[in-house]
This record gives C-alpha cells, sequence and structure tokens, in this order.
C-alpha cells in the first residue's frame, strides 16, 4: 500500500463522531489511498485527500472512545505533532441550537441550519462555560471569562466573510455541495433532510412545564439559514432545557457542543456546526446525518474561497497525472477589471464543481483574455490542476493540440491512434487528477456538432470526469447553452471605470489620461469594448496620435469610424490576422449566420438600411412561417448582435456592429437584401395615416426618416410611394413641418418624372397642400390645389364619358 506523507497535508478536517466523519469523506474530491506511517505513540489512524485544491487530512475519535473537550484535545494535539506543514483545522460536525424566539433580535434557530463560530462585538466566537473556579462570593467564574485561547486563522476568518457577504443567498455557495451527497450511504441509512414537519421545538415556562413551539414553515427555497456567533463548548452533554436557557441568555449562544473548546487551545480551528437538537430532553440522533452534511458542505465552501498557499498542494506520490501547464499565450500584463466575471467562473468551476461553464459574449468582448487571465491564476494559485488550452476555430487546430498534449503527458498512442480519443480517454479516468481544458474560440457550430453525414465531432472528444474541468469561449449562445446547459456567463460591455483603466495600462503616453472628459467621451464612443480599446490604444501608440485627435477622427463620419474598427491590432493571443480587427471579427461571424440560416441573413443585409435602435419585430422581413423568423432572430441574439427589448416585441443592436454592418460585403444571393429590395419591403409593410396605425407609425419613423433624407427618394420609385405615406402619417401625427419636408421631397421629384395628370404626381401634390394648410402655408396651399383642380377638370373634360 502507499505511503503517505504527513508533510504533504496542510489542513485539518476534525470530525470527532463518526457520522461527522462520513459526511467529511464525503466531500473529498479525491481519496488519496494509502496509510501514514505510525511510531510507537502514535493513537490515530488519519483518512486523507484533497478538496479545493487543499490537501486534507480527516482525523476523528476511535469507535467507542468518549467525546468532549479532553477526548478533542488529545486529537488535536496528535494532528499538530504527526503533521508539521500544518495551516489551520476545521472543527466539524453536529450541535445543539439554541433559538430565541423574544427578545430586539430574534433567532429562529431550526434543526438542519449552521451555526458558525466568530466573534460578534464584544462577544468571544467560542466560550468553554464550564471550565472554571466555584467561590462562595461569586460563584462560578470561566477561566479567562470562558474565552479559549487560540483564534481562528485569519484567512478561515476571511473566508467566512467573503461567504456572509452574499446574505441571503449564502446557502447558494454550499447547497450544491449537499445536494451531491445527500442520498449517500451511512450505517443508518443517507444523509437525506428527515423534513420540517419533524423539526419540533420545546419551550419552557418559568414553572419548567414545556409545550410544543408552533413555528411557520419556511419556504423551500430558505430552508437552511447559516447563523454566526458565539458557541458554547463543554464536557458534559446538555439535555436539559433550563440549564440551556440560562447559558444561551447569559453568553449570548447559538448553539452548545463538546469539543471545541479542547480543539481550540491546540489548533487554530474554525468551528461549523449543523444543529441536531436543540439541547434538551427530547434530544436524540434521528436528525444528526443531516447536520453533519450541512456543516461539512459550508466547510468544504469555506475551502472553496481560499486558494492553496505558495508550495502547497504538490500532489502525494502516484496519485495523479504528470502536472502540465499547456497555455500558449502569456499572461496579459495590460489585463484590468473583470474581477466580478473572473470570480464568478472560478466559482462555478471550483467550489460549485460546474464539469462544463461557457463563456459567451460579442466577438471582442474579451472572452479569450478573461479566459487566459483564469488560466494564469489557476496555474499560479492552485497548483494541483494541469492547464490544457486548446483552440476551437477548426477541427485540424483542435487535433494538433491534442497532438502536442498526448505527447506532454505522456500518453500512449500508437501510430495508428487517434491522439484526441487518447487525450479523451485519459482525462476521463479520475486516476488522472485535477485539470482545468479550456476550450477557445468554440464559435462555428459545424465543426463542434459535425456535417450531417460525418460520424464524429469535436464534442465527441470531450472528456468527462468529476476532477475535470473544461471552460468554453464562444461567440454564440446556441453553442453555450449546448455545451454548458445554464452553466453560462453571458459577457457584456466592460465598466466605465474599468475601459479607463484598461485603456490607461495600454497607452505609452499615461498623461493623456489626465483630460478626463475627453477619455470619457472616446470610451463612450467606444462603446467599452475591450477590443475597440484595445485596437484604439495600438493606433495612437503607433502613430503618436494624442487622444484628442483620435477622438475627432471617430467623430467626423461613420467612414472614418469604420476605418478605425478595421484597423488590425498585432496579439499574439489571436489565431489569425482576422482577429485582429473587431469589424473583421463582427464580419466573420455574419458570414457563419449566413451559412446557417438563409432568413437570418435576410435579417442583417435589411438591418444594415435601418436604424440600429428600437427595431420593431414587425418591420423585419420574414417567411410565411413565424417559426422560421423566431428561429432567425434567436439565432442573431445568440451571436450577440442583437437583443430583446423587455416587452418583447422590440430589439436593439449595437451600433457599432451596426456600422460594421454597413461595410459588410454580403453574398450574391437571393437571401441578401439591397437597400431597393429593403425600401421595397418597407414601403409594403408601413402602415396607412388611418388613425388607429398611430403606434405602429411611430415605431417605424426613426427607421424610415433617414432614408427620406438621403440619395434613396431619387433612386428608388418605390421610395418615392414610401415617402407619400410617411408623409400623410406625419401630417396626421401632428408633425406638420417635417410631413411637408418630406411630401415636398416627393412632389418635386414627381413632377420631373411623371406626367402632369399622373394619379400618384396629383395624389402627393393634393397630400402636399393639405400639409401646407396645416402648417399655416395658406398661399403655397391654394397655388398647388388650384394647379391640382385644374388638371382634374382637364381629365373630366377629355374624358370619353
Amino acid at each position: 500500500m502507499t505511503e503517505l506523507d504527513p508533510q504533504l497535508y496542510t489542513i485539518a478536517w476534525i470530525a470527532p463522531l463518526g457520522i461527522e466523519a462520513r459526511a467529511a469523506t464525503y466531500m473529498l474530491d479525491n481519496r488519496h489511498h494509502g496509510r501514514f506511517p505510525l511510531q510507537r505513540g502514535d493513537d490515530y489512524v488519519f483518512q486523507a485527500g484533497d478538496v479545493c485544491g487543499h490537501n486534507v487530512i480527516i482525523a476523528t475519535l476511535p469507535a467507542g472512545q468518549e467525546y468532549g473537550t479532553g477526548s478533542a484535545a488529545a486529537l488535536a494535539s496528535q494532528v499538530k505533532k504527526f503533521f508539521p506543514n500544518l495551516w489551520f483545522g476545521l472543527l466539524v460536525g453536529v450541535a445543539a441550537g439554541l433559538p430565541n424566539l423574544t427578545g430586539p433580535c430574534p433567532r429562529d434557530i431550526r434543526l438542519g441550519d449552521v451555526l458558525v463560530a466568530l466573534p460578534e462585538g464584544e462577544s468571544a466566537g467560542l466560550i468553554a462555560y464550564d471550565l472554571g473556579k466555584e467561590t462562595a462570593k461569586d460563584g462560578f467564574q470561566p477561566l479567562r471569562g470562558g474565552h479559549v485561547l487560540a483564534m481562528t486563522e485569519t484567512v478561515v476568518r476571511s473566508a467566512i466573510g467573503s461567504i456572509r457577504l452574499h446574505a441571503l443567498d449564502d446557502v447558494q455557495l454550499f447547497r450544491p455541495f449537499y445536494e451531491k451527497m445527500k442520498d449517500k450511504r451511512h450505517e443508518g441509512g443517507t444523509f437525506t433532510d428527515p423534513g420540517q414537519e419533524a423539526d419540533r421545538l420545546y419551550e419552557t415556562d418559568d414553572s419548567g412545564a414545556t409545550k410544543l413551539k408552533d413555528r411557520e414553515r419556511r419556504p423551500d427555497d430558505m430552508r437552511t439559514r447559516v447563523w454566526y456567533g458565539t458557541i458554547g463548548s463543554g464536557e458534559k452533554l446538555m439535555k436539559n432545557a433550563s440549564r440551556r436557557d440560562a447559558l444561551r441568555d447569559k453568553y449570548n449562544l447559538i448553539g452548545i457542543e463538546m469539543e471545541a473548546a479542547g480543539a481550540m487551545n491546540r489548533i487554530p480551528v474554525g468551528v461549523f456546526r449543523g444543529v441536531c437538537d436543540y439541547g434538551d430532553e427530547h434530544k436524540n440522533k434521528d436528525w444528526q446525518p443531516y447536520a453533519a452534511a450541512m456543516a461539512a458542505a459550508y466547510a468544504k465552501a469555506v475551502l472553496a474561497q481560499i486558494g492553496p498557499r505558495e508550495g502547497d498542494g504538490q500532489e502525494t506520490t502516484g496519485l495523479a497525472m504528470r502536472k502540465v501547464c499547456h497555455i500558449p499565450f502569456r499572461q496579459n500584463k495590460n489585463f484590468t477589471g473583470r474581477e466580478p466575471q473572473i470570480e464568478k467562473l472560478r466559482r462555478m468551476l471550483f467550489a460549485e464543481e460546474k464539469e462544463r461553464v461557457a463563456v459567451v459574449g460579442l466577438g471582442g468582448m474579451g472572452k479569450t483574455q478573461i479566459a487566459l487571465e483564469l488560466a494564469h491564476r489557476v496555474k499560479h494559485k492552485m497548483k494541483q490542476y494541469s492547464i490544457l488550452w486548446m483552440p476551437a476555430q477548426t477541427m485540424p487546430a483542435f487535433q494538433k493540440t491534442a497532438t502536442e498534449l498526448v505527447q506532454k503527458l505522456a500518453i500512449p498512442c500508437g501510430s495508428g491512434d487517434d491522439p484526441k480519443e487518447a487525450l479523451q480517454s485519459y482525462l476521463s479516468s479520475e486516476a488522472t487528477g485535477h485539470w482545468l481544458l479550456i476550450l477557445d474560440n468554440a464559435d462555428d457550430m459545424t465543426i463542434l456538432d459535425g456535417l450531417p453525414g460525418k460520424s464524429t465531432s469535436l464534442f465527441d472528444f470531450l472528456p468527462q470526469s468529476p476532477t475535470g474541468r473544461i471552460l468554453i469561449t464562444t461567440r454564440s449562445s446556441k453553442i453555450a447553452v449546448n455545451a454548458a446547459g445554464s452553466d453560462v456567463l453571458e459577457l457584456a460591455e466592460m465598466m466605465s471605470d474599468e475601459a479607463a483603466a484598461f485603456l490607461g495600462k495600454s497607452l505609452i503616453d499615461k498623461n493623456q489620461l489626465k483630460q478626463v472628459d475627453i477619455v470619457a467621451e472616446l470610451l463612450e464612443k467606444l462603446t467599452y469594448l475591450p477590443l475597440t480599446v484595445a485596437q484604439a490604444a495600438a493606433y495612437m501608440n503607433m502613430n503618436r496620435m494624442p487622444i484628442i485627435e483620435y477622438s475627432r477622427l471617430c467623430n467626423r463620419t461613420n467612414q472614418d469610424m469604420i476605418n478605425l474598427l478595421s484597423t488590425h491590432l498585432r496579439d499574439e493571443t489571436h489565431y489569425s490576422k482576422t482577429q485582429g480587427a473587431v469589424a473583421t471579427t463582427w464580419i466573420i461571424s455574419f458570414n457563419t449566420i449566413c451559412e446557417i440560416d438563409t432568413v437570418a441573413a435576410r435579417l442583417l443585409s435589411f438591418i444594415r438600411w435601418i436604424e440600429p435602435k428600437a427595431i420593431p419585430r414587425s418591420i423585419l422581413p420574414g417567411p410565411d412561417s413565424d417559426w422560421n423568423l423566431t428561429q432567425a432572430l434567436g439565432l442573431v441574439c445568440g451571436y450577440g448582435f442583437l437583443a430583446w427589448r423587455e416587452d418583447g416585441e422590440t430589439v436593439d443592436m449595437h451600433s457599432l456592429v451596426h456600422l460594421a454592418l454597413k461595410i459588410w460585403p454580403g453574398q450574391s444571393s437571393d437571401n441578401f437584401m439591397t437597400q431597393g429590395e429593403a425600401i421595397e419591403h418597407l414601403a409594403r409593410v408601413f402602415p396607412s395615416n388611418d388613425w388607429e396605425n398611430r403606434s405602429l407609425w411611430r415605431q417605424y419613423f426613426p427607421h424610415v426618416l433617414p432614408l427620406m433624407r438621403s440619395s434613396a427618394l431619387k433612386q428608388y420609385t418605390r421610395a418615392l410611394d414610401l415617402g407619400y405615406d410617411i408623409g400623410c402619417c406625419l401630417r396626421t401625427d401632428g408633425r406638420i413641418a417635417e410631413g411637408v419636408e418630406v411630401l415636398r421631397s416627393v412632389v418635386t421629384i414627381r413632377e420631373k418624372t411623371l406626367a402632369e395628370n399622373h394619379p400618384n404626381r396629383l395624389a402627393s401634390q393634393h397630400a402636399l397642400a393639405m400639409a401646407y394648410q396645416a402648417n399655416g402655408q395658406v398661399k403655397q396651399a391654394i397655388e398647388l390645389l388650384e394647379n391640382v383642380v385644374a388638371i382634374d377638370k382637364k381629365l373630366a373634360k377629355d374624358h370619353p364619358s
């Protein structure tokens, strides 16, 4: 049997009772199979494993030994002697909870709740309430006021504080650990919740009589609470309600247990207890498994908040794979901000133990940079993890990296074997140990899912292991959900302060940042996108251009802005030159969408001709099937190019994406809408000036009015039809001056292109005359109407009837 090295273990998980130790073993990420070398005088056998990157030993009392502060002290003393590199300990198990339903700050502690010993104000986190002296004058006086000598290690208290920051949802940080082990077996059953109906609290009055207290059932999603405060530690089992209440009120206790005072003065332990009874004569063991499991889950959450110390976390001999770090890119020295996103990914992957997590966002949002920063942090702080970075933009790139990793890991792979399969098989074994796989740029569904007729896809080669984690970056929400279910982080633009800090790190001339207003204006123009900010900094650095001049460039014309967005940024994390310019990046995604869905292609090519904000669904061109339009919208939204508003009927497009759409060459096909076809569609769907259509035409105005001020009126006959309808609706809506402007443009062109008796010319002249009249331009209205009437009379005279 493998001999385990005590020097490699830094955390002692003390679980005195058998049921507490069993719960602790189920919290291990990996059991370290082997035994520690024993010498004369070594009285205890320890279990070993790792939890959240820490090498941990589980210490419990021998079968049949009486428990209490003395036994706990003996156990803790030997733990301290046996493991020379001990960092801190955790005392994890069950205790009696002490509810107090009266007073200014009532505590409705329930069975299954978690108690955490923590100093509060002048109160100590732990009180040894029966250790002291009895005097005739003062009665019983606890030694040192009941306070124990050692304090919980600062890093443990800091981790507890981190969990407390989540306040009402702190349970969500440890509940998943319980859910994974609740159905595991112990000698009396499982660790499942006995149910709130079995939770009975008896109150004692001044006469000593007890009665059942009726308490309102907690909602299922608030089943468990964590209570922070002082825990009493004594030598005797508490089954006396009156004595219990007296201690509670004297020391403001939240619970009572029997080991902490003994352990704490030997090792600075964090004390976490699950409530299994109320310290009265109704005490039994029915709730011990569930309470022990909840306390163990909280302890694991604490460890998840603490990264291994430098030098800790070396694997025990022969227990895990050869550790490798395959990150093809250096850590970005300019990386800044994004801490909430990185922390969320870290928590999902390593605290909540999600085996697959996806990061999704618009091209240029910084998905790869966030994954890279996380990979390097794991490399430095969680040394038990191998880091494997694999590109997913093409199958050949994935194949090449798989071959390199097979060689690095010394995985047996014959000349006829597929390296992808060999790597998958190796990583899927629990014996392999901990690994983090980053699958970067997983944007092409045909590569990930495979083409029709092909038996394998990239997803077919992804490993599965409880000791492995996969982080996927993608522009496609569909890919993200297919790969990781609901474990998806949607990435948005940087915060303004993050973008400013990033620009500051990227610029050579830091003095320019003193122009605060100009910097703020520029970043707003760049919409706080990391790639556009990086492009801007690189352009200014290369051309020695001041910020104010770059900002002027952005403000001149759309074409100037497009040119800047198309400027290539050289970056080692880009797999090809197309990734260095945000406009080019988006255009590649446009083309991918077109290959997937012809309806989506038609949508994109239409939207380039209208405004990017507040686009009504009803204005969009679509097939006869509403389902197909919904699917197409979902695809475009999935790439981050469109976003639904709360009304569910309106979408927005990112303004810079819309600019890129304008330079998109598109595809020569029936599915790509020209400006003329877009105007033809708008002329069909634009409503009449019936008053009941007012809501609709108001939604359409922002998208059609710019066309009326462009050359489209002169180019397309249907633009004149559209202009006529727009002008009539503007007049009806009370926007008289605008109506006059549009109708005058229509009339001017029709007077040059249509015969004087053409119905369309006459109709537009009549509409303009009505608009003139409404606008107070009576003279112009009369002149125009006289002309229309004269032509009508001539037509009537010449009519053969």
